[in-house]
């Protein structure tokens, strides 16, 4: 009877030793952790190469792609256009005339600006304009006789002058206030923005004779003909009041104007 019991004791074949561990044995069995640790490393290194392959693809090829068509501007600055074509020609760049302007400091002809400027990088094919200068600007002097010191100086101003000295004198051929002459004279040329003086008329100046030997003459017909152009004729009151001419002041050859006085003396013989 004891070897009965002790054989239905027995557990069969395949059975667990314990109930608990029977009971569990019927769910999912559980991933070792390392296993796990394995997965995730994988996972997020899959994810980091993807997030840096984006990355590569849309910033930094397109770098490597531009620089490898671009090329940078070369320095055209005071080439001749044919000389800049020569240049820029082995680049694939275009050269086009943009304009030309005045310019003292650099020679005509020559290359004054260029866009883009010298150095920047720019792609295979791009155009380049440049500004050709025409030289130092030169102007003409303007004909200006008989015109007003007013009227002067637009025309210079017109012409890319500017007034310089200005000096009054009398003159007979033109109105007081009037250009007389110009200095440099009409037609000549000079740098753009140079100066040109002016000589104005004052008006008619005061007459300016030279004193006649009078000695001899006849002191009655050189009064009256003295008096005539609006000399003031004085005579010694205890003088003759005619006969010949004895003394005279100015003397012969002196300067003689209207506004100076004629001292006449005659003596008691009439030599003329």
């Amino acid at each position: 009877m004891s070897d009965l019991k002790h054989k239905g004791d027995a557990t069969p074949p395949g059975a667990s030793a314990s109930g608990g561990d029977g009971a569990s044995g019927g769910g999912k069995p559980r991933v070792p952790k390392a296993v796990r640790e394995a997965m995730f490393t994988t996972i997020t290194a899959l994810f980091a190469f993807a997030v840096g392959l984006v990355l590569f693809n849309s910033f930094v090829m397109p770098r490597f792609i531009h620089r490898a068509g671009e090329v940078r501007v070369p320095d055209l600055a005071n080439l001749t256009v044919e000389q800049a074509e020569k240049l820029i020609s082995p680049t694939g760049l275009a050269l086009s005339r943009a304009g030309e302007r005045f310019d003292p400091q650099v020679a005509r002809g020559r290359i004054l600006l260029q866009e883009p400027a010298a150095g920047t990088p720019v792609r295979g094919r791009a155009r380049v304009s440049v500004t050709v200068s025409l030289g130092e600007e030169y102007s003409n002097v303007p004909a200006l006789f008989g015109e007003t010191r007013r009227g002067a100086e637009l025309l210079l101003e017109r012409a890319g002058l500017k007034v310089g000295g200005v000096t009054r004198a009398p003159s007979d051929a033109v109105g007081e206030g009037l250009v007389v002459n110009t200095d440099p004279p009409a037609e000549a040329v000079l740098p753009h923005g140079a100066s040109v003086a002016l000589l104005i008329s004052a008006g008619l100046g005061e007459d300016v004779f030279v004193m006649p030997d009078l000695a001899g003459r006849e002191i009655t017909r050189v009064r009256k003909q003295f008096e005539a152009q609006g000399f003031k004729v004085l005579s010694p009151p205890s003088g003759p009041g005619s006969g010949p001419i004895v003394t005279q002041d100015p003397p012969p050859g002196s300067r003689l104007t209207r506004d100076m006085s004629i001292m006449l003396q005659a003596g008691s013989r009439v030599v003329r």
